[in-house]
């Protein structure tokens, strides 16, 4: 499981990464969870160097201040019923649909691919279920958190 130690402000925290393929990621910070989405962001992993090599000096770049959030916790679904929705993680165009009204899916199972900023992202199930409903077609343009699938 991928983890990492982030600063922020003077302050240092331990990051964990279940399954960095997850949509939306979950994130352990501290020991506490968290479900995120990423937004216009890009993201770039360098390899690090060796203990023995010289370091480049890092210039910080100024940050603009963080927005406040709040994280929503979901109460354990009843008997029989995940009630599980997957939403966009992001606005986008849909270009297809992979999974059909009545289908098992599992989690990490692609149920659509949503285009933004010119690239194609596979939107997985974060639960396993029956699809109960497709809430898109492909060609509709979708707001961030907009239903795309339901699954019972």
């Amino acid at each position: 499981m991928p983890t990492f130690d982030v600063t922020i402000q003077d302050k240092t925290y331990h990051v964990e990464i279940p399954d960095p393929g997850a949509t939306p990621l979950q994130v352990i910070v501290d020991g506490e969870a968290f479900d995120v989405g990423i937004v216009g962001a890009e993201i770039v992993v360098e390899p690090a160097p060796l203990a023995d090599a010289p370091r480049p000096a890092l210039q910080p770049s100024p940050l603009p201040p963080l927005p406040r959030m709040s994280v929503a916790r979901s109460s354990a679904p009843s008997a029989g019923h995940t009630g599980a929705d997957i939403v966009a993680p992001m606005p986008g165009t849909i270009l297809s649909i992979a999974v059909t009204v009545g289908q098992q899916i599992e989690v990490g199972h692609v149920v659509c691919v949503l285009e933004a900023m010119k690239m194609k992202n596979p939107i997985r199930a974060t639960h396993s279920g029956a699809v109960a409903e497709i809430a898109v077609q492909a060609g509709q343009t979708v707001a961030y958190g907009e239903l795309l699938v339901r699954l019972t």
